[in-house]
Protein backbone atom coordinates (compact mmCIF):
# COMPACT_ATOMS: atom_id res chain seq x y z
CA UNK A 1 0.00 0.00 0.00
CA UNK A 2 1.61 3.39 -0.56
CA UNK A 3 2.88 5.45 2.08
CA UNK A 4 1.32 8.57 0.97
CA UNK A 5 -1.98 7.57 2.09
CA UNK A 6 -3.63 9.81 5.00
CA UNK A 7 -4.04 8.31 8.44
CA UNK A 8 -7.81 8.23 7.37
CA UNK A 9 -7.85 6.46 4.50
CA UNK A 10 -5.23 3.69 6.39
CA UNK A 11 -8.27 3.64 8.98
CA UNK A 12 -10.76 3.22 6.71
CA UNK A 13 -8.61 0.40 4.60
CA UNK A 14 -8.42 -1.45 7.99
CA UNK A 15 -12.12 -1.29 8.56
CA UNK A 16 -12.94 -2.74 4.85
CA UNK A 17 -10.32 -5.66 5.16
CA UNK A 18 -11.77 -6.84 8.84
CA UNK A 19 -15.42 -7.07 7.15
CA UNK A 20 -16.80 -10.06 6.03
CA UNK A 21 -20.53 -9.24 4.90
CA UNK A 22 -20.15 -8.44 0.80
CA UNK A 23 -22.73 -5.76 1.16
CA UNK A 24 -21.04 -3.60 4.28
CA UNK A 25 -17.29 -4.59 2.61
CA UNK A 26 -18.58 -2.99 -0.46
CA UNK A 27 -19.87 0.53 1.60
CA UNK A 28 -16.34 0.25 3.05
CA UNK A 29 -14.08 -0.22 0.13
CA UNK A 30 -16.16 3.23 -1.21
CA UNK A 31 -15.72 5.31 1.79
CA UNK A 32 -11.81 3.77 1.46
CA UNK A 33 -11.82 4.95 -2.77
CA UNK A 34 -13.05 8.11 -1.74
CA UNK A 35 -10.31 8.50 1.26
CA UNK A 36 -7.58 7.76 -1.74
CA UNK A 37 -5.38 11.03 -2.51
CA UNK A 38 -6.52 11.52 -6.32
CA UNK A 39 -3.00 11.26 -8.20
CA UNK A 40 -0.64 9.01 -10.43
CA UNK A 41 0.88 7.44 -7.52
CA UNK A 42 -2.28 6.25 -6.38
CA UNK A 43 -4.01 5.10 -9.66
CA UNK A 44 -2.97 1.25 -9.63
CA UNK A 45 -4.03 1.00 -5.71
CA UNK A 46 -7.69 2.86 -6.50
CA UNK A 47 -7.79 0.36 -9.78
CA UNK A 48 -7.28 -2.32 -7.57
CA UNK A 49 -10.32 -1.09 -5.39
CA UNK A 50 -12.53 -1.01 -8.28
CA UNK A 51 -12.06 -4.11 -9.10
CA UNK A 52 -12.53 -6.08 -5.85
CA UNK A 53 -15.95 -3.57 -5.34
CA UNK A 54 -17.34 -5.11 -8.93
CA UNK A 55 -16.35 -8.56 -8.30
CA UNK A 56 -17.96 -8.16 -4.78
CA UNK A 57 -20.99 -6.57 -6.65
CA UNK A 58 -20.96 -9.55 -9.39
CA UNK A 59 -21.42 -12.19 -6.43
CA UNK A 60 -24.19 -10.19 -5.17
CA UNK A 61 -26.11 -10.09 -8.00
CA UNK A 62 -25.48 -13.79 -8.91
CA UNK A 63 -26.65 -14.12 -5.25
CA UNK A 64 -29.78 -12.43 -5.78
CA UNK A 65 -30.61 -13.48 -8.67
CA UNK A 66 -31.16 -17.10 -7.40
CA UNK A 67 -33.23 -16.03 -4.33
CA UNK A 68 -35.59 -14.21 -6.87
CA UNK A 69 -35.67 -16.96 -9.10
CA UNK A 70 -36.68 -18.89 -6.70
CA UNK A 71 -38.93 -16.56 -4.87
CA UNK A 72 -41.88 -14.33 -6.29
CA UNK A 73 -42.03 -10.86 -5.46
CA UNK A 74 -44.02 -9.24 -2.63
CA UNK A 75 -46.47 -7.89 -5.28
CA UNK A 76 -47.04 -9.03 -8.63
CA UNK A 77 -47.10 -6.39 -11.42
CA UNK A 78 -50.55 -5.27 -13.17
CA UNK A 79 -51.23 -3.45 -16.20
CA UNK A 80 -48.91 -0.54 -18.19
CA UNK A 81 -47.00 0.33 -15.15
CA UNK A 82 -46.81 -0.08 -11.18
CA UNK A 83 -47.08 2.89 -9.41
CA UNK A 84 -46.23 3.21 -5.46
CA UNK A 85 -48.31 6.16 -3.59
CA UNK A 86 -45.99 7.15 -0.97
CA UNK A 87 -46.41 9.31 1.89
CA UNK A 88 -46.42 10.03 5.63
CA UNK A 89 -49.74 9.35 7.66
CA UNK A 90 -52.87 10.78 7.42
CA UNK A 91 -52.28 13.02 3.91
CA UNK A 92 -55.29 10.81 2.04
CA UNK A 93 -53.62 7.93 0.23
CA UNK A 94 -56.15 5.41 1.19
CA UNK A 95 -58.70 7.70 -0.28
CA UNK A 96 -57.52 8.47 -3.03
CA UNK A 97 -56.80 4.98 -4.04
CA UNK A 98 -59.99 4.31 -3.35
CA UNK A 99 -60.86 7.27 -5.74
CA UNK A 100 -59.32 6.14 -8.28
CA UNK A 101 -59.61 2.46 -8.46
CA UNK A 102 -61.58 -0.59 -7.78
CA UNK A 103 -59.31 -1.02 -4.28
CA UNK A 104 -61.08 -0.83 -1.52
CA UNK A 105 -58.66 -0.24 1.41
CA UNK A 106 -59.58 0.81 5.36
CA UNK A 107 -59.81 4.63 5.06
CA UNK A 108 -59.76 6.18 8.87
CA UNK A 109 -58.74 9.18 10.76
CA UNK A 110 -56.13 7.75 13.28
CA UNK A 111 -52.60 7.02 12.03
CA UNK A 112 -50.94 4.35 10.21
CA UNK A 113 -54.31 2.76 9.38
CA UNK A 114 -52.64 1.08 6.03
CA UNK A 115 -50.32 -1.62 7.71
CA UNK A 116 -49.28 -4.09 3.79
CA UNK A 117 -49.02 -2.58 0.43
CA UNK A 118 -52.46 -2.09 -1.10
CA UNK A 119 -52.92 -2.73 -4.68
CA UNK A 120 -55.54 -0.98 -6.99
CA UNK A 121 -55.80 -0.59 -10.77
CA UNK A 122 -56.65 2.63 -11.97
CA UNK A 123 -58.48 2.90 -15.86
CA UNK A 124 -57.04 5.42 -18.07
CA UNK A 125 -58.78 6.16 -21.54
CA UNK A 126 -57.30 2.31 -22.46
CA UNK A 127 -54.63 1.48 -20.46
CA UNK A 128 -54.18 0.97 -16.47
CA UNK A 129 -52.11 1.56 -14.28
CA UNK A 130 -51.70 -0.59 -10.98
CA UNK A 131 -51.21 1.80 -8.31
CA UNK A 132 -50.26 0.51 -4.72
CA UNK A 133 -50.34 2.25 -1.32
CA UNK A 134 -47.65 1.63 0.64
CA UNK A 135 -47.70 1.86 4.98
CA UNK A 136 -47.45 5.35 5.74
CA UNK A 137 -43.58 6.39 6.67
CA UNK A 138 -42.50 7.04 9.66
CA UNK A 139 -39.63 8.96 11.45
CA UNK A 140 -37.61 5.57 11.01
CA UNK A 141 -37.76 6.12 7.36
CA UNK A 142 -37.74 3.45 4.28
CA UNK A 143 -38.01 -0.16 5.58
CA UNK A 144 -35.27 -2.45 3.54
CA UNK A 145 -38.73 -4.17 1.74
CA UNK A 146 -40.09 -0.47 1.18
CA UNK A 147 -36.84 0.19 -1.15
CA UNK A 148 -37.11 -3.25 -2.91
CA UNK A 149 -40.41 -2.47 -4.02
CA UNK A 150 -39.54 0.66 -5.22
CA UNK A 151 -36.17 -0.46 -6.81
CA UNK A 152 -39.35 -3.21 -8.99
CA UNK A 153 -41.90 -0.50 -8.99
CA UNK A 154 -41.72 1.87 -12.22
CA UNK A 155 -42.93 4.78 -10.41
CA UNK A 156 -44.03 7.05 -7.39
CA UNK A 157 -46.57 9.08 -6.39
CA UNK A 158 -45.21 11.45 -3.41
CA UNK A 159 -48.62 12.19 -1.66
CA UNK A 160 -48.82 15.56 0.60
CA UNK A 161 -51.07 17.38 2.57
CA UNK A 162 -51.64 20.79 1.05
CA UNK A 163 -53.13 21.98 4.31
CA UNK A 164 -49.98 21.49 6.42
CA UNK A 165 -46.35 20.59 6.04
CA UNK A 166 -46.26 19.88 2.38
CA UNK A 167 -42.70 21.52 1.19
CA UNK A 168 -41.24 19.74 4.31
CA UNK A 169 -42.41 16.62 4.34
CA UNK A 170 -41.74 16.01 0.07
CA UNK A 171 -38.23 17.27 1.34
CA UNK A 172 -38.00 14.71 4.00
CA UNK A 173 -39.08 11.91 1.54
CA UNK A 174 -36.59 13.42 -0.99
CA UNK A 175 -33.94 13.17 1.44
CA UNK A 176 -35.12 9.48 2.08
CA UNK A 177 -35.08 8.20 -1.41
CA UNK A 178 -31.76 10.03 -2.05
CA UNK A 179 -30.49 8.24 1.18
CA UNK A 180 -31.73 4.45 -0.46
CA UNK A 181 -29.61 5.30 -3.90
CA UNK A 182 -32.59 6.51 -5.36
CA UNK A 183 -33.30 9.50 -7.92
CA UNK A 184 -36.49 11.71 -9.43
CA UNK A 185 -34.26 13.23 -11.55
CA UNK A 186 -33.85 11.62 -15.30
CA UNK A 187 -30.10 10.73 -15.62
CA UNK A 188 -28.87 11.84 -19.39
CA UNK A 189 -28.02 8.26 -20.62
CA UNK A 190 -29.70 5.21 -19.62
CA UNK A 191 -26.89 2.22 -19.15
CA UNK A 192 -27.69 -1.58 -19.33
CA UNK A 193 -25.26 -3.88 -17.97
CA UNK A 194 -26.34 -7.63 -19.33
CA UNK A 195 -24.55 -11.03 -18.31
CA UNK A 196 -23.93 -13.47 -21.25
CA UNK A 197 -21.79 -16.49 -20.48
CA UNK A 198 -19.03 -17.58 -23.32
CA UNK A 199 -19.13 -14.09 -25.33
CA UNK A 200 -15.26 -13.56 -23.47
CA UNK A 201 -14.63 -10.21 -24.53
CA UNK A 202 -17.44 -7.56 -23.55
CA UNK A 203 -19.19 -6.42 -26.36
CA UNK A 204 -20.39 -2.54 -26.34
CA UNK A 205 -24.25 -1.24 -28.16
CA UNK A 206 -24.39 2.68 -28.41
CA UNK A 207 -27.60 4.16 -29.31
CA UNK A 208 -26.21 7.84 -28.60
CA UNK A 209 -23.29 9.60 -27.99
CA UNK A 210 -19.81 8.52 -25.81
CA UNK A 211 -18.95 11.65 -24.08
CA UNK A 212 -14.41 11.41 -24.21
CA UNK A 213 -14.61 7.80 -24.69
CA UNK A 214 -14.68 5.37 -27.23
CA UNK A 215 -16.12 1.92 -28.01
CA UNK A 216 -13.02 0.37 -27.15
CA UNK A 217 -12.03 2.63 -24.23
CA UNK A 218 -15.16 1.06 -22.21
CA UNK A 219 -14.04 -2.40 -23.10
CA UNK A 220 -10.46 -1.84 -21.62
CA UNK A 221 -12.16 -0.01 -18.21
CA UNK A 222 -14.31 -3.36 -17.99
CA UNK A 223 -12.06 -5.87 -18.65
CA UNK A 224 -9.90 -3.73 -16.34
CA UNK A 225 -12.70 -4.37 -13.50
CA UNK A 226 -11.97 -7.76 -13.68
CA UNK A 227 -15.10 -8.30 -15.67
CA UNK A 228 -15.73 -11.05 -18.65
CA UNK A 229 -18.68 -11.65 -20.30
CA UNK A 230 -20.81 -8.61 -19.93
CA UNK A 231 -23.07 -6.60 -22.70
CA UNK A 232 -22.94 -3.27 -22.08
CA UNK A 233 -26.10 -0.90 -23.77
CA UNK A 234 -25.85 2.77 -23.92
CA UNK A 235 -28.70 4.93 -24.68
CA UNK A 236 -28.56 8.74 -24.29
CA UNK A 237 -24.79 10.89 -23.79
CA UNK A 238 -22.67 8.83 -21.18
CA UNK A 239 -18.52 9.55 -20.44
CA UNK A 240 -16.53 7.04 -19.16
CA UNK A 241 -17.33 8.15 -15.26
CA UNK A 242 -20.93 6.69 -16.30
CA UNK A 243 -20.26 3.40 -17.36
CA UNK A 244 -18.17 2.91 -14.46
CA UNK A 245 -20.93 4.66 -12.45
CA UNK A 246 -23.13 1.90 -13.62
CA UNK A 247 -20.62 -1.03 -13.32
CA UNK A 248 -19.63 -0.17 -10.19
CA UNK A 249 -23.71 -0.08 -9.18
CA UNK A 250 -22.58 3.51 -7.83
CA UNK A 251 -25.34 5.36 -9.98
CA UNK A 252 -28.64 5.80 -8.45
CA UNK A 253 -31.25 4.50 -9.64
CA UNK A 254 -33.72 6.85 -11.13
CA UNK A 255 -37.79 6.47 -10.73
CA UNK A 256 -40.08 9.04 -12.49
CA UNK A 257 -41.88 10.81 -9.77
CA UNK A 258 -45.01 12.50 -9.82
CA UNK A 259 -46.02 15.15 -6.68
CA UNK A 260 -50.20 14.78 -5.50
CA UNK A 261 -50.82 17.62 -3.23
CA UNK A 262 -54.06 16.88 -1.76
CA UNK A 263 -56.57 18.63 -0.02
CA UNK A 264 -56.92 21.61 -2.08
CA UNK A 265 -60.40 21.95 -0.74
CA UNK A 266 -58.75 22.91 2.38
CA UNK A 267 -56.44 25.84 1.66
CA UNK A 268 -57.40 28.75 -0.44
CA UNK A 269 -56.16 29.90 -4.30
CA UNK A 270 -52.53 28.56 -4.80
CA UNK A 271 -51.75 28.69 -1.16
CA UNK A 272 -48.35 26.73 -0.63
CA UNK A 273 -47.81 25.77 -3.85
CA UNK A 274 -44.92 27.78 -3.99
CA UNK A 275 -42.79 26.40 -1.06
CA UNK A 276 -43.85 22.65 -2.56
CA UNK A 277 -42.16 23.76 -6.16
CA UNK A 278 -39.35 25.00 -4.61
CA UNK A 279 -39.16 22.17 -2.32
CA UNK A 280 -39.48 19.51 -5.62
CA UNK A 281 -36.64 21.92 -7.00
CA UNK A 282 -38.40 22.44 -10.45
CA UNK A 283 -37.63 18.17 -11.00
CA UNK A 284 -40.78 16.60 -10.29
CA UNK A 285 -44.27 17.13 -12.01
CA UNK A 286 -46.72 18.43 -9.10
CA UNK A 287 -50.86 17.85 -9.25
CA UNK A 288 -52.93 19.56 -6.82
CA UNK A 289 -56.17 17.22 -6.14
CA UNK A 290 -58.72 16.69 -3.80
CA UNK A 291 -59.20 12.85 -2.89
CA UNK A 292 -62.48 14.03 -1.37
CA UNK A 293 -63.97 16.59 -4.00
CA UNK A 294 -62.60 14.87 -6.68
CA UNK A 295 -60.76 18.15 -8.06
CA UNK A 296 -57.60 17.01 -10.45
CA UNK A 297 -57.91 13.74 -10.30
CA UNK A 298 -58.08 13.59 -13.89
CA UNK A 299 -55.17 15.42 -14.55
CA UNK A 300 -52.78 12.28 -12.83
CA UNK A 301 -53.93 9.74 -15.83
CA UNK A 302 -51.86 12.14 -18.48
CA UNK A 303 -49.44 13.14 -15.92
CA UNK A 304 -48.25 9.20 -14.97
CA UNK A 305 -48.15 8.72 -18.92
CA UNK A 306 -45.59 11.55 -19.45
CA UNK A 307 -44.02 11.19 -16.15
CA UNK A 308 -43.53 7.31 -16.85
CA UNK A 309 -42.46 8.19 -20.50
CA UNK A 310 -44.58 5.72 -22.40
CA UNK A 311 -46.53 5.74 -25.46
CA UNK A 312 -49.27 3.73 -26.79
CA UNK A 313 -49.16 1.90 -30.38
CA UNK A 314 -51.41 0.21 -31.81
CA UNK A 315 -51.39 -2.72 -34.46
CA UNK A 316 -53.10 -3.42 -38.06
CA UNK A 317 -53.48 -6.65 -39.88
CA UNK A 318 -52.68 -5.68 -43.87
CA UNK A 319 -55.94 -5.65 -45.47
CA UNK A 320 -57.70 -4.89 -42.46
CA UNK A 321 -59.55 -1.80 -41.34
CA UNK A 322 -59.35 -1.04 -38.17
CA UNK A 323 -56.62 -1.62 -35.43
CA UNK A 324 -55.89 -3.47 -32.09
CA UNK A 325 -58.51 -2.71 -29.25
CA UNK A 326 -55.29 -2.79 -27.24
CA UNK A 327 -51.85 -1.05 -27.72
CA UNK A 328 -48.51 -2.13 -26.77
CA UNK A 329 -46.60 0.01 -24.33
CA UNK A 330 -43.31 1.69 -26.05
CA UNK A 331 -40.83 3.55 -23.97
CA UNK A 332 -41.14 7.06 -25.42
CA UNK A 333 -38.56 7.01 -28.51
CA UNK A 334 -39.11 3.79 -29.46
CA UNK A 335 -38.53 2.95 -32.91
CA UNK A 336 -40.92 0.46 -35.39
CA UNK A 337 -37.87 -1.97 -34.71
CA UNK A 338 -38.59 -2.19 -30.99
CA UNK A 339 -42.17 -2.77 -31.80
CA UNK A 340 -41.69 -5.46 -34.27
CA UNK A 341 -39.41 -7.40 -31.66
CA UNK A 342 -42.17 -7.01 -29.04
CA UNK A 343 -44.36 -8.31 -31.41
CA UNK A 344 -42.18 -11.71 -31.87
CA UNK A 345 -38.51 -12.32 -32.04
CA UNK A 346 -38.43 -13.51 -36.04
CA UNK A 347 -40.64 -10.29 -37.20
CA UNK A 348 -37.85 -8.12 -37.82
CA UNK A 349 -35.42 -10.84 -39.53
CA UNK A 350 -38.61 -10.62 -42.03
CA UNK A 351 -38.88 -7.30 -41.92
CA UNK A 352 -39.88 -5.64 -45.56
CA UNK A 353 -41.33 -2.21 -44.88
CA UNK A 354 -44.48 -0.82 -42.27
CA UNK A 355 -46.66 1.63 -42.64
CA UNK A 356 -48.04 4.10 -40.10
CA UNK A 357 -51.25 6.27 -39.26
CA UNK A 358 -50.68 9.02 -36.42
CA UNK A 359 -48.56 11.53 -35.11
CA UNK A 360 -45.64 10.61 -35.74
CA UNK A 361 -46.38 10.39 -39.50
CA UNK A 362 -46.05 12.93 -42.52
CA UNK A 363 -49.23 11.63 -44.10
CA UNK A 364 -51.68 8.59 -43.38
CA UNK A 365 -50.18 5.79 -44.37
CA UNK A 366 -46.77 6.38 -44.74
CA UNK A 367 -44.24 4.08 -45.57
CA UNK A 368 -41.16 3.90 -43.30
CA UNK A 369 -38.14 2.06 -42.15
CA UNK A 370 -37.55 0.30 -38.74
CA UNK A 371 -35.63 3.06 -37.51
CA UNK A 372 -38.81 5.16 -37.47
CA UNK A 373 -39.81 6.86 -34.46
CA UNK A 374 -42.65 6.12 -33.10
CA UNK A 375 -44.84 8.48 -30.71
CA UNK A 376 -48.37 7.76 -28.73
CA UNK A 377 -51.31 7.06 -30.66
CA UNK A 378 -49.55 5.51 -33.80
CA UNK A 379 -50.79 2.31 -35.80
CA UNK A 380 -48.75 0.72 -37.17
CA UNK A 381 -48.84 -1.87 -40.14
CA UNK A 382 -45.83 -4.25 -40.56
CA UNK A 383 -44.93 -5.87 -43.46
CA UNK A 384 -42.51 -9.10 -44.35
CA UNK A 385 -40.88 -10.85 -47.19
Amino acid sequence: MPANLTAEAKAKWEKAIAIKDPEEKIKALQEFLSAIPKHKGNERLRDQVKRKIATLRAELEERERKRRSSSKPLLEKEGAAQVLIIGPTNVGKSLLLSALTNARPEIASHPFTTRSPTPGVMRFEDIRFQLVEMPALSEGGLEPGAIDMIRRADGLILMVDLSRGAAEDLRWMLEELERAGITPIPPRSEIEIERAKGIGEPRVFVSGRLLGCTIDDVKRMVLGLGLRDLVVRIRGDASLGDIEDALLRTRKTYKPCLVLANKSDLVRGQEGLARLEEAAGGAIPIIRVSALTGEGLGFIGPGLLRALGIIRVYTKEPNEREPSGEPFILKAGSRVADLARRIHSSLLENYKYARVWGPSSKYPGERVGPSHVLMDGDVVEIRTK
